[in-house]
């Protein structure tokens, strides 16, 4: 089964991976894609990213930018193999607008620079009202756009039940985390003011209480916790929920996660 599912995943990685040096498409955001110096770091080529998020008209799109290469054709893709293109300019700046769709979707984000293509970590998922989250494998997964103020946006677990929450608060501040009465481990936020919090021991099944405090405000929820669902025939699954999205992926390295994403579980007010 675990063959069956590493093959499973190179396909569909293949055929994200396969268009990347393809013409663009009309609406790539092409912004005087001049070279300029390589994203190199002691050698080793940076991989592009994704930095901002915002909506575009009542038809659904939603914008994308971030940094790759300067000039780097910047390629975003399903497992099903629909794609979208951007050129980065001189500076590396990139943007493109993404149809929108009834249902959430994974995305592959890479690059094709100087016939060199780069894959992103991680997948990028898109929810239909415009929310999107970086899925990380091992835990961290990192919702964007989010509102000011401290948050619990994220929660992965993986087939043993280890979990990492992620979120957002005051940068610098200590954040806390109890479940079901019990703490379970401590994290300070970067100067974004974001946070990972690894779970200290893992969860067992079932639903727990969550209670993340930190110097000013307080979030409780709670969740149900279960082995991620088996992906015999497809890289992920998502299901609805309460307070946002399951779901069910497979990693690079063929492990099955879990990913809650939240909507902006926030203090009551």
């Amino acid at each position: 089964m675990q063959a069956a599912r590493m093959t499973l995943l190179l396909s569909a990685l293949a055929a994200i991976a396969a268009a990347a040096g393809c013409s663009p498409a009309d609406n790539d955001a092409a912004n005087g894609a001049a070279p300029g110096a390589a994203l190199e770091e002691q050698g080793y080529q940076l991989a592009p990213e994704l930095t901002g998020v915002a909506p575009v008209g009542p038809d659904g799109r939603i914008m994308l930018s971030g940094q790759a290469g300067p000039a780097a054709v910047v390629r975003l893709a399903t497992p099903a193999g629909e794609a979208v293109f951007a050129t980065a300019d001189r500076r590396g700046a990139w943007r493109v607008a993404v149809p929108g769709a009834a249902a959430p979707r994974l995305f592959s984000l890479s690059m094709s620079d100087n016939g060199r293509i780069v894959q992103a970590m991680g997948y990028l998922f898109v929810t239909p009202d415009g929310v999107v989250a970086r899925l990380r494998a091992g835990g961290g997964s990192e919702v964007l756009a989010a509102k000011p103020g401290m948050a619990a946006l994220a929660l992965d677990y993986d087939s043993r039940q280890a979990a990492t929450m992620s979120g957002v608060a005051a940068a610098g501040e200590a954040e806390s985390l109890r479940v079901d009465g019990v703490e379970r481990g401590q994290a300070t936020t970067d100067a974004s003011g974001r946070f990972v919090l690894p779970v200290s021991e893992p969860l067992s099944a079932g639903s727990h209480d969550f209670d993340l405090a930190g110097a000013k405000s307080e979030v409780r929820f709670s969740a149900a916790i279960d082995t991620p669902r088996p992906l015999a025939s497809q890289p992920f699954a998502v299901s609805q929920l309460p307070q946002g999205w399951r779901v069910d992926w497979l990693t690079p390295g063929g492990g099955e996660q879990t990913t809650l994403v939240f909507d902006a579980l926030a203090p009551a007010t």
